[in-house]
């Protein structure tokens, strides 16, 4: 058996691995390069077409973006994720399966848990031809909103594992208070705020973690921020009771048609590419603030807010440091690891043999 690290290994976005056996030949995840003259996952015409599955451990770009351009290329096997994944995808694959009825093939067997990045977000554990394999996928134990099912105990002969954060010092606690630091500029001095968020993930995070700071805080949002916050509302497999209780006295209005004096502003954007956000971010920012809480991608919106001034970066514990990959490692037994999603750790090979 070998591994192929066809993106994220050494770089921040493309994530894809091909676990190629005697028998069995699949993907975890297949992700994109934003802004990079060649976005897609370095796989050739015949290993595309040997592929039997496809595993999406999130429904985030970076890890499914190149979906239609693995089907352009022959793809015909199935894609595998959970029941929210598979719904959040912008192009549904043409064959899919949900990971609650998933029956691996003759050879394999496969544990996963829910990850803590977002609704829907899993980790995996395969076993198969004698070797077993760990993909963390975007992994936190330490997120205000969303479920993790500790990754524990287990043993892998490879295991990749976020580490998107590399040598960040901070602890979560301590980045949520510098993003609250920030945040007080305009929300704690009665003006504006602006957040552009991811459309599943961190953006419910912020929320409840404003709404527990300034409880009597006015929160706006486009029409999607909101039915996301109404469909969590009611879920009871990727957030706590106590979330849903919190959730349950946060109310986000629709968008003004003017900039109010104060309040948040949550767009399901987090590059502001449409051109309707930027400018309606744009305008927001100059009475108050706008904070970016994610990689900034060349030559998108929230590349230019920032470039001018109005936009400020703030990190939010939603990925791994290399302090808690490291403490993933001394919580298992990995007989290799190979920390992915950053550049921090650049890619020694392309192929990783078991």
């Amino acid at each position: 058996m070998r591994i192929k690290l066809a993106g994220g290994v050494g770089e921040h976005g493309r994530n894809c691995f091909l676990v190629q056996g005697e028998r069995l030949s699949f993907l975890v995840d297949c992700g994109k390069m934003a802004g990079a003259e060649q976005p897609n996952p370095y796989l050739e015409p015949e290993e595309i077409r040997s592929l039997s599955h496809v595993f999406l451990t999130h429904s985030h770009a970076d890890h499914t973006g190149a979906l239609p351009w693995l089907e352009e290329q022959g793809f015909d096997g199935i894609v595998a994720a959970t029941p929210e994944t598979l719904s959040q995808l912008k192009q549904m694959p043409q064959r899919t399966i949900s990971l609650n009825e998933f029956s691996p093939p003759d050879g394999m067997t496969l544990k996963w848990g829910r990850s803590g990045h977002c609704t829907g977000s899993v980790w995996y554990h395969f076993h198969l031809e004698g070797r077993s394999l760990l993909f963390s996928g975007d992994y936190t134990e330490h997120s205000l909103a969303y479920v993790a099912d500790p990754i524990r105990d287990l043993h892998a002969d490879l295991a990749v594992l976020d580490s998107a954060y590399g040598p960040e010092t901070r602890s979560g606690p301590e980045m949520r208070q510098g993003f609250l630091s920030e945040a007080a500029k305009s929300c704690g001095q009665g003006k504006p705020l602006v957040l552009p968020v991811p459309k599943y993930g961190r953006g419910l995070e912020l929320a409840l973690l404003l709404h527990q700071t300034w409880p009597g805080l006015s929160f706006y949002g486009d029409a999607h921020f909101i039915r996301q916050l109404d469909w969590l509302r009611g879920d009871q497999a990727w957030t706590t009771a106590d979330i849903r209780d919190q959730l349950s006295d946060l109310t986000v209005e629709p968008i003004p048609e003017s900039v109010p004096e104060t309040g948040v502003l949550f767009l399901s954007d987090p590059q502001l590419r449409d051109p309707r956000d930027e400018g309606l971010a744009r305008r927001w920012a100059q009475f108050g603030g706008l904070i970016l809480t994610g990689s900034v991608e060349m030559g998108t919106g929230s590349f230019r807010l920032q470039r001018k001034g109005y936009g400020t970066f703030c990190r939010i514990p939603v990925h791994c440091t290399d302090q808690e990959m490291l403490a993933l490692e001394r919580q298992n037994i990995f007989r290799q690891v190979i920390p992915y999603h950053s550049a921090e750790h650049p890619q020694q090979a392309v192929w990783i043999g078991l």
